[in-house]
């Protein structure tokens, strides 16, 4: 059971880290064009959000396992990206430090945690992805991903000067989201045959990808607890051989101890 916790646990952190990536791809691509700053801000809290939960899966599920088994210098070495993901860089450097005047030099350690976070990604999402693997749903979620960072990019640069609507980079990236979720507020509605078309791309990459994930989601769990369950059966069936085969040789002892005292009878009589 407490295996499961940790599948479903990691699951869901592996979501978080893929939400993580995508916002922080999509707050370079706003660097370049221009973003809000409340939207960094709350870009840097998320990731802290993140960090923490990755705090959390490390010391419960990581220390505790493979310390004992390994040195120091080879455990840190061995888990590094766990190390450099927990420290929420976007969180410090714009929400406490307000270090906005060295976005050259933070591009270093931005790119970093995002090569560290994928690194994690990999780790805790090895027992569900063995199945996405299968389904090539890794694949679709590199697709989707691209989709929406390059289609807001271009959705902003097309659309900005001719509706009013996307004044900036954040309306672009809640139409992308909006659209590929398929939810459709109609809040912006896309003017230019460029926006249009893009608009209509990412709606079919959100419907094709949901129904995906929905699929290999359900399949890599309900197969997950099908192998614990038949491992956990064939556990009982060893037990009840071994239980059958003692029954067994105490029969015979039985067997054995009749026929002494058939026999102490016989010369008796």
């Amino acid at each position: 059971m407490k295996r499961h916790y940790q599948v479903i646990f990691e699951a869901i952190l592996s979501i978080l880290i893929l939400v993580d990536l995508l916002i922080m791809s999509l707050m370079i691509g706003g660097f370049a064009v221009g973003i809000m700053h409340s939207s960094v801000l709350s870009v840097g809290r998320f990731d802290l959000i993140v960090a923490i939960l990755i705090l959390l899966d490390f010391v419960i599920f990581r220390v505790k396992k493979e310390k004992s088994k390994e040195g120091n210098i080879k455990f840190i070495r061995e888990n590094w990206a766990y190390i450099v993901s927990i420290i929420p860089i976007t969180f410090l450097s714009f929400n406490i430090l307000q270090l906005y005047g060295f976005i050259d030099v933070l591009w270093l350690l931005v790119i970093l945690r995002f090569y560290a976070l994928i690194k994690v990604l990999l780790i805790t999402g090895s027992k569900v992805r063995e199945y996405p693997s299968k389904t090539k749903l890794d694949y679709a979620t590199v697709v989707l991903l691209l989709v929406l960072i390059i289609g807001s990019f271009i959705f902003f640069i097309v659309e900005r000067s001719v509706n009013p609507e996307v004044p900036n980079y954040e309306s672009a990236m809640w139409f992308s989201i909006i659209s590929m979720t398929t939810v459709g507020y109609g809040d912006i509605v896309p003017v230019t045959l460029v926006g249009r078309i893009i608009g209509v791309i990412i709606i079919l990459t959100g419907m094709g990808y949901v129904s995906l994930v929905t699929a290999t989601l359900a399949y890599s769990f309900i197969d997950l607890f099908r192998k614990e369950s038949n491992k956990a059966v064939n556990k009982v069936e060893k037990r009840v051989m071994t239980y059958e085969d003692k029954i067994d040789e105490l029969l015979v002892k039985v067997d054995k101890l009749e026929s002494k005292i058939d026999d102490i009878k016989t010369k008796k009589e």
